[in-house]
Order: structure tokens, then sequence, then C-alpha cells
């Protein structure tokens, strides 16, 4: 395995944990609503998300929990697996993303703290996008064996385009 797939792998656990603390604690839904109802995650976040927090997610607190918590183990074993990899890395920066305006977004820190910059989101979110636009991220993936059964997938799945023909010599051409 290459590094990059070892990037993917890490990503993938790092939801799938994320999602199992969510499924191994029944309380999480009321946990979740309760917490939006006190103004946590509304408080800090940007004015653009407090309005999308308020107008969508608080409302609907408890089916919002359920979808994260969902999403996060899709997320999660998609990537652990490279199973459609590519959609689980949009996804990863999707709520990546979410969750880090959620916290207030970027800012930097006193130093007194955890890190508020380079936080697990941003990296998060970052190591997604590279996971998303790397073709070595695709290796040792479910990804592969679906190319090979069906090869017009190939660039979807895999960003690589399918093999059709010879590749040429190795090493590039002589020019005498």
């Amino acid at each position: 395995m290459n590094a990059m797939v070892w990037v993917r792998v890490i990503v993938g656990a790092v939801w799938l944990n994320a999602g199992l603390e969510k499924l191994l604690n029944p309380s999480f839904p009321r946990q979740f609503a309760d917490i939006l109802a006190a103004g946590g995650f509304v408080s800090q976040a940007p004015p653009f998300f407090q309005t999308f927090m308020i107008n969508n997610v608080i409302p609907n607190a408890g089916a919002v929990a359920q979808f994260v918590r969902a999403a996060e183990l899709m997320i999660g074993l998609a990537l652990i697996l490279g199973l459609l990899t590519n959609f689980a890395a949009l996804g990863s920066i999707i709520l990546s993303a979410m969750i880090l305006f959620s916290q207030g977004g970027v800012r930097f820190g006193t130093g007194l703290g955890t890190p508020e910059f380079l936080n697990i989101n941003l990296l998060t979110a970052l190591l997604s996008i590279t996971i998303l636009f790397s073709a070595a991220a695709k290796y040792s993936s479910a990804d592969v064996n679906l190319v090979r059964r069906s090869p017009a997938l190939s660039l979807l799945l895999t960003n690589r385009r399918s093999g059709g023909g010879s590749r040429g010599r190795r090493g590039g051409s002589r020019r005498h």
C-alpha cells in the first residue's frame, strides 16, 4: 500500500470512530438537540452559518443527529474500503466544513488551549481534498474492482482514464 492509501484509511478511521461513538451513545440525538437549544454550535458560527443552523438544523435536530451519525459511519467505511472513494471524500469535505463552521471556523487561538487554526476538522477537510484528487489514494480499493467490471467508471472512481490500447514503453521513447 502506498502513502495515499494510508491517508485514505486513516481519514476513514477518524470518521468511523466518530460515527461509532455516536452509534454507541443512544442519547446522542437528545444530547445534540439539547446542545443546539442552549445555543451550542450556533453562537460561535459565522453569521451566514448561524442562519442555516437556526432555520434548518435546530428545528430538525433529531433527524440531523441521525443523519450525522449515519454519514460519519458511511464515510468512514467507504474510505477504509475504498468504495466510492471520491464520493466519500466529497462527503468528508462537506461534513468537515460544516463541523468547522459550527465551531466558529478557522481562526488563530491564544496558544493556551487546543489548536484553533489547524484543527482536526480543517486537517480532515484538507486531507479529504487530497484523497479526492489523488489517483494513488484509490489503489488497494474496492473502486479498482468496480472499474475492472465497468471500465467506463474509471475516471469517476479512480481519477484515471480507462486503459484501452497500449500504454507505450516505460522510460519514454528513443529518438535518433
